[in-house]
């Protein structure tokens, strides 16, 4: 009989499966809307031009941070017995982060597109402020990123998720620091580096969902 114990690791899982493709959706729809441009009024015209776009972006990214709530506390569940605690805490704790600082982003990105009481971001002084601390606090989400994975790889070392899975996690960690820097990279070479995170939460998820429900551990296939 299922315990509590895997059926987190199973809602977990899935989860982690769900963000993944929902962050993929994200990706593939920033790449479609393109870059903002360089001044504000540029981007009103861009947001009116890409508003659908813009608008569908902003709520599949708070679904994705959703997603992560009890994804993270899935995966903390199945490394709380790692010899590496410290690095398990601190790879979890970073991702926890994450959620409310996106959260806070999306507030400010939903402004472009969506009206309060008919209110909407019409000044282009304050579209470029408001683009600039969107993709500002991107850079930084990328950057924490970036932390967590190289934290919980070095922490899976030992564990059941495997070489893979700690070797896919290295290299998103290189991606997550090289899709911080948008504005030098362009658009296809963020997008595959974003694609190594999404690769990243999606076998994770996979491997939560191999939990043998008698014993509440990781399968060691894979």
């Amino acid at each position: 009989m299922p315990t509590d114990r895997d059926t987190s690791f199973k809602f977990g899982g899935i989860a982690f499966i769900v963000g993944g493709a929902l962050f993929l959706t994200h990706d593939l729809l920033e790449l479609t809307a393109g870059s903002p441009p360089p001044t504000g009024t540029e981007i009103l015209l861009w947001v009116t031009t890409n508003r659908l776009t813009l608008s569908v972006i902003n709520e599949v990214l708070f679904f994705a941070c959703i997603a992560l709530v009890p994804a993270v506390a899935a995966l903390y569940r199945s490394l709380a017995d790692s010899p590496a605690k410290a690095l398990v805490a601190t790879g979890c704790g970073i991702l926890a982060v994450v959620v409310p600082i996106i959260g806070v982003l999306l507030i400010i990105h939903g402004r472009l597109v969506y009206p309060v009481f008919g209110l909407r971001i019409r000044d282009p002084a304050v579209a470029e402020f408001a683009v600039a601390v969107f993709f500002g606090g991107i850079h930084a989400v990328d950057l924490l990123l970036a932390g967590a994975t190289l934290v919980l790889s070095l922490a899976m070392r030992r564990s059941a998720f495997g070489t893979r899975t700690v070797a896919l996690g290295f290299a998103t960690t290189a991606g997550n620091i090289v899709a911080s820097y948008p504005y030098l990279i362009g658009p296809i070479v963020l997008v595959a580096c974003r694609l190594l995170f999404v690769a990243w939460l999606v076998v994770i998820g996979v491997k939560l969902l191999s939990v043998r429900e008698q014993s509440g551990e990781l399968s060691e296939a894979g």
